[in-house]
């Protein structure tokens, strides 16, 4: 058993890094290979670089794989829209290595008691609204891209969104809702 006034630590308990202590003092944060991880597993060629997306929930942690990667918590299979929480004393197996969370009294995962987290919905949904964002973005810049070079000038490309707007009705409606809705939300009076 640690001691009180050590923060909770995610221990190695079978693996090529036995007996390594990892400390967390803050949340979001990641296991995996790449020396930025909180949880940085060096030794085990089965880790990946950003193998596990960790969260601190009410008395524990919630887990969720990153990618194609394997990740098992208490020997149940965690994924990126199922996640599973690991309290005190719980084991969480990345690669071909075995941790263990010992969570502190005064530990992230005990000042997190009471505070509301995103469950496996809303992460879901976040995680869609951010690719539906920079799929937007992409397909902007591939049609600067196409009709800069096809027409030569912003001016081109000003006149075909004109004309879009005035023949497409889609296209019409979902600028008019843009708009309204920066001039709501983000302009408000």
């Amino acid at each position: 058993m640690r001691n009180l006034d050590y923060p909770d630590c995610f221990v190695v308990i079978n693996g090529p890094e036995d007996g390594t202590e990892f400390p967390i003092v803050r949340a979001p944060f990641h296991i995996g290979h790449d020396a930025s991880c909180a949880v940085n597993i060096r030794l085990d060629d089965a880790v990946r670089d950003f193998h596990v997306l960790v969260s601190s929930v009410s008395d524990g942690y919630r887990i969720r794989r990153n990618d194609d990667w394997a990740v098992y918590v208490n020997g149940k299979r965690a994924g990126m829209f199922r996640s599973r929480i690991v309290r005190s004393g719980g084991q969480i197996k990345v690669g071909n290595t075995l941790l263990c969370i010992e969570c502190a009294p005064d530990g992230l995962a005990s000042r997190s008691h009471g505070i509301v987290t995103q469950n496996d919905l809303g992460w879901a949904v976040s995680q869609g609204a951010c690719g539906l964002f920079f799929l937007g973005k992409g397909m902007a810049r591939l049609m600067t891209r196409v009709f800069g070079r096809l027409i030569g000038s912003w001016v081109g490309i000003g006149a075909l969104f004109i004309f879009l707007y005035a023949t497409w009705p889609a296209f019409r409606y979902y600028i008019q809702s843009a708009v309204h809705f920066i001039y709501n939300r983000i302009l408000p009076s």
